[in-house]
């Protein structure tokens, strides 16, 4: 095994494990509500906004990693997360939108920054097992919400919030900025001698952005990202406050939040996998069934069943989260891929925005009663979606000699 390649994906997975609390407001949440002595509907976009400043820092990396080393552009994405994490210590309780400035806006945008970057690197390094490395960077950034929710929750409660968002900062700065140290791009001679082991030469294209944007199966990605993540971007934020609004106990709660967590890396790890064997759009399909399930149980769930809802409609969104760069880096090649699956990851960021919006609007006092009986079946129905997507992305690529 080459060591340069192995310490590339050792790097990228560390980097992954800090920014991937993306995911973790729903564990801030009821205490930054608390200390501040705001209303929770005041900070309901928080992480909205956050995931959608996620996609540009995606973008953004994309279009700076053919003229900047990545290095650099995960080093920067690294300093932004982390000094968002700080500042969100610092706020004064009188302007609760600085909110969206410091964890949205800097931690979001350098999420972005960082997850895009080491992704495509890593990416580059193993183009013959892109599945294999792809999950595992992926299912990283996914399993850092088990980690870190019981060290989060634990600082949290013994220092309070401004204690508990230092000490994070501090953490993830030691540890990411090891870390970049050894993110590096390979050569193109060995990119393309690792390529060509699963892709004849002739059949290599790299597509530019501008290249994909006028191929029909970008778009076909693209709604299929936007309707399938929103049952779990509706909900995600809300696992504790619907636990405890429906009665069930603080244990309940975080151990739902933990398992979505688990559920997360679970399928960005094995949705790839599998989607070696079964196809990377029956892959899609299947997570996109689960989820649906997931919603209409979610309706009544409680206790057991609760966690077991919350962990399936994880599950699905993990494993489309891990398929996507897949079947993104196959049709249009790695070369571009940090800019193409940003472009790509507008879906999640319209998806986080559109329906956290519209889900507010229809279950005005769900967040209070813990009822997003109408959110999960608009989500339900929006998984016929995907669907149709991914019948539509295999029949048009078999047109061209491929199967996905």
């Amino acid at each position: 095994m080459n060591k340069t390649a192995l310490s590339v994906l050792l790097a990228a997975v560390s980097c992954q494990l800090c920014v991937g609390i993306l995911y973790m407001w729903g564990v801030f949440q009821p205490y930054i509500v608390a200390f501040h002595g705001w209303n929770a509907s005041q900070v309901a976009m928080t992480s909205a906004f956050m995931i959608a400043l996620f996609v540009a820092g995606t973008i953004l990396s994309g279009a700076v990693q053919e003229k900047i080393n990545p290095r650099i552009v995960a080093t920067t994405g690294s300093v932004l997360f982390c000094l968002g994490l700080f500042l969100t210590s610092l706020l004064p309780s009188g302007h609760y939108w600085l909110i969206y400035i410091t964890y949205s806006g800097f931690s979001g945008l350098g999420c972005g920054l960082v997850f895009s970057t080491v992704l495509s690197v890593v990416q580059k390094w193993y183009a013959a097992r892109v599945g294999m490395a792809t999950g595992l960077c992926v299912g990283a950034f996914g399993l850092s919400v088990v980690i870190f929710t019981p060290i989060a929750e634990r600082l949290l409660s013994v220092g309070g919030v401004p204690y508990a968002f230092r000490m994070l900062s501090i953490i993830f700065f030691v540890i990411t900025m090891t870390a970049c140290v050894f993110i590096k791009k390979p050569s193109k001679e060995y990119y393309y001698a690792e390529l060509t082991k699963v892709v004849p030469l002739e059949n290599i294209k790299q597509f530019k952005p501008r290249q994909m944007l006028k191929a029909p199966s970008y778009y076909y990605i693209l709604i299929a990202l936007f309707t399938s993540s929103a049952a779990y971007l509706i909900i995600i934020p809300f696992i504790r406050t619907i636990a405890e609004a429906r009665g069930m106990s603080t244990v309940i709660a975080l151990a739902a939040i933990m398992l979505s967590g688990v559920a997360n890396a679970s399928g960005r790890l094995l949705a790839p996998a599998v989607s070696d064997k079964i196809g990377r759009t029956t892959a899609v399909i299947i997570c996109t069934l689960i989820s649906a399930f997931a919603c209409i149980l979610m309706i009544f769930a409680t206790g057991t069943w609760y966690i077991a809802a919350v962990f399936l409609i994880a599950f699905s969104y993990g494993g489309v989260s891990g398929v996507n760069p897949v079947i993104t880096t196959e049709l249009f090649g790695a070369r571009y891929s940090g800019a193409n699956y940003g472009l790509v990851m507008i879906g999640i960021a319209a998806s986080s925005i559109v329906f956290s919006k519209l889900s507010m609007k229809i279950n005005a006092n769900g967040i209070v009663t813990g009822d997003f009986s109408s959110s999960l079946i608009l989500s339900a129905l929006l998984c016929a979606v995907p669907i149709i997507m991914m019948v539509l992305l295999k029949k048009r690529v078999k047109r061209f000699g491929k199967d996905i």
